[in-house]
């Protein structure tokens, strides 16, 4: 009876893991107020700031900054901002790191390369249409549309709770 009191006692500190190292990739990386990702920005984050992270939850680190401007403050990053090396800066770097393009492509889960392929397997289909559509239904300027979004649903920076 007494192991298992004892096992009882002990099971949050086993389970809880220590909070790890990791380094940001992407400049301009938001520091988050929430695990969300129009939640208010903290600050902007540096490729290569290191930071503490504890145990991701729904795609999201809880992170303590340890270098770079925002050293010491507290808030969450995306995993996906979040590598377990420090990433190479500078001359070398360009030609090994992807770029921004092939960051925000990756997201997407498309690039170029990808779309050619899909083209080539799919000749038939009409993609000047596609074209069309894209073109018809383009945002002239979509971050200002977002925040307007944002906005008049009170979602994100303008929730109740965010003021």
């Amino acid at each position: 009876m007494n192991r298992i009191f004892l096992l009882c006692l002990a099971l949050p500190s086993l389970l809880s893991a220590e909070a790890v190292k990791r380094y940001v990739t992407l400049d301009g990386t938001r520091l988050l107020s929430k695990p969300a990702a129009f939640s208010k920005s903290l600050g902007s984050l540096k490729k290569g700031d290191a930071v503490m992270a504890e145990k991701a939850a729904n795609g999201y680190y809880k992170v303590k900054v340890q270098s770079g401007s925002h050293a010491q403050d507290t808030g969450y990053l995306s995993g996906r901002a979040l590598q377990e090396n420090k990433p190479r800066i500078g001359v070398v770097a360009k030609s090994q790191d992807a770029s921004a393009e092939e960051v925000a492509a990756a997201t997407k889960g498309f690039n170029k390369q990808v779309e050619a392929e899909y083209k080539k397997k799919n000749a038939k289909l009409d993609y000047d249409q596609v074209t069309k559509l894209e073109q018809r239904t383009a945002v002239e300027n979509p971050k200002e549309s977002l925040a307007d979004f944002r906005e008049s649903g009170k979602l994100g920076e303008f929730s109740e709770g965010a003021q």
